[in-house]
C-alpha cells in the first residue's frame, strides 16, 4: 500500500524533469520510514515494561489492602482449634535475607519452597485458612517471617504473588539498606578474588584446554573482570527496580517479620502457646510415631472432655515444626529432641516436600478436629 501510495503521488506531481519526477516519492518515503520506526521502539517499550506493571499493580493492591487493616498484632482467631506451623530454612543467603531476589527466577534462592509453604499451609479452595499461623525461620541470620492466617489481605495461591510479599516483608524491614550495593559489590569481588566465584575454574583449566581451543592467558583476566562487571551491573540493576517497587509502601496485612529471633525462643513462645492438653509441638521426622496413630490416642483422651470442647472452654493448639528441602541442621535436630515438650510424629519411612508434609497434616487435624 505504501508502494501505491507514492506512485500515484509521483504520477500526480510529475514533471517534465526526470529527477523531479520521482522526489515527491522520496519525501513521503523519508516521512513514513522515521513514523514506523517509532511505532516500533514504542511497541518494544510495552513489552519490556509488561512484567514491572505487574508487579506494580500487585504492590498497589496490597497498599490498598494494608490500609483497610493495618493492625497485624490485634487479629484473633476464628476457631477455638489453631495451628501453628513452623518452617526451618537452612543455608538461606544474605540477598534472600535482605528481600534482593528475582520473582521471575525463584529456583535461584529456593524462594519457590517458601512460596509452597505460604501456600500449603494457608489455603484451601476459594478461602484462606483462618486458625493458621505459619513462621518461615530463615538461618542462619535469626530472621522468621510469620504470616497470620486471621489477618491476610488480597492474598492469591500462586507463587509469584507469594515472592513478591515475602520480598516486600524482607526489604521493607531489612537493615542497612543503603549499603546494600556496595556490600554486594565487595562480595563479588572477594569470590573472584579467591577463586570461589563462577569463573573460579577458569584459570585452573586453561591447561587442560586442548590446544585446538586454547585460550590466551592474557586474555583471562579481562574475562574475568568483564563476568564481575555483567554480574554487578545485573544486581545493581535489580536492586533499583526492588526499591522502585517497595520505596514508601506500608507493611502487608498478616505478614510480620521478626528479628533476632531464635529456634530456642520461638519455642519457648510456642510451648506457651500450648494448651498442655496432650497436643504439644510435633516434630516431623521419618523415625517419629504415626501421626494417625497419635491423633486417634488423643481422640480418645478427649472423648472424657467433649462437653468442655462444645462449650469452647477448652482451646487446643497444635504446632508443627519441619524443615525445608535441606531437613534439619544438625544443632536444631539436637535442640528439638532433646527439649521435653516436642514429640517426633511421622507420616511414613518416606520423605516428603515440605509443602507436602503441610497439606497432609492439615488433612489429619481436619478429619480429628472436623473443621468444615
Amino acid at each position: 500500500h505504501l508502494c501505491t501510495t507514492c506512485h500515484q503521488t509521483s504520477s500526480a506531481f510529475a514533471s517534465s524533469n526526470g529527477m523531479m519526477k520521482y522526489f515527491p516519492a522520496w519525501s513521503v518515503l523519508a516521512l513514513c520510514i522515521p513514523a514506523a520506526a517509532a511505532f516500533t521502539v514504542f511497541r518494544r517499550s510495552i513489552y519490556y515494561n509488561a512484567d514491572k506493571l505487574k508487579d506494580l499493580t500487585i504492590i498497589y493492591a496490597a497498599d490498598a489492602a494494608a490500609e483497610i487493616n493495618d493492625h497485624n498484632n490485634n487479629c484473633p482467631p476464628a476457631n477455638v482449634h489453631q495451628r501453628n506451623i513452623v518452617v526451618l530454612c537452612q543455608n538461606v543467603s544474605q540477598d534472600v535475607a535482605d528481600g534482593i531476589f528475582d520473582v521471575n527466577n525463584l529456583l535461584k534462592g529456593r524462594i519457590d519452597v517458601l512460596a509452597r509453604c505460604i501456600t500449603s499451609a494457608l489455603w484451601v479452595s476459594n478461602r484462606v485458612r483462618t486458625d493458621t499461623n505459619l513462621f518461615l525461620m530463615l538461618s542462619p541470620h535469626n530472621i522468621t517471617i510469620e504470616v497470620q492466617g486471621s489477618c491476610v489481605r488480597s492474598l492469591t495461591p500462586d507463587e509469584r504473588t507469594m515472592a513478591l510479599y515475602l520480598q516486600r516483608t524482607l526489604w521493607r524491614c531489612g537493615k542497612d539498606k543503603n549499603n546494600i550495593q556496595q556490600k554486594g559489590v565487595q562480595e563479588l569481588s572477594s569470590k573472584m578474588s579467591t577463586g570461589s566465584g563462577p569463573d573460579s575454574s577458569f584459570a585452573n583449566n586453561i591447561s587442560k584446554t586442548p590446544r585446538s581451543t586454547y585460550i590466551n592467558p592474557k586474555s583471562a583476566p579481562m574475562s574475568e573482570e568483564k563476568r564481575l562487571r555483567d554480574m554487578c551491573k545485573g544486581r545493581d540493576a535489580m536492586i533499583h527496580r526492588i526499591r522502585i517497587s517497595h520505596q514508601g509502601k506500608s507493611s502487608l496485612p498478616g505478614f510480620i517479620l521478626h528479628q533476632d529471633d531464635t529456634l530456642q525462643s520461638r519455642l519457648n513462645k510456642l510451648e506457651s502457646l500450648s494448651s498442655g492438653d496432650g497436643n504439644g509441638i510435633w516434630m516431623l521426622s521419618e523415625n517419629g510415631d504415626p501421626l494417625w496413630e497419635v491423633l486417634e490416642d488423643q481422640q480418645q483422651k478427649q472423648s472424657n472432655c467433649a462437653t468442655k470442647i462444645s462449650t469452647g472452654q477448652n482451646k487446643t493448639t497444635t504446632t508443627l515444626i519441619v524443615g525445608n528441602q535441606l531437613g534439619y541442621s544438625e544443632d536444631d535436630e539436637k535442640l528439638l529432641i532433646g527439649s521435653p515438650s516436642v514429640r517426633e510424629v511421622s507420616l511414613g519411612s518416606l520423605s516428603l516436600l515440605t509443602s507436602q508434609c503441610i497439606t497432609i497434616t492439615h488433612h489429619y487435624l481436619d478429619r480429628h478436629f472436623e473443621v468444615e
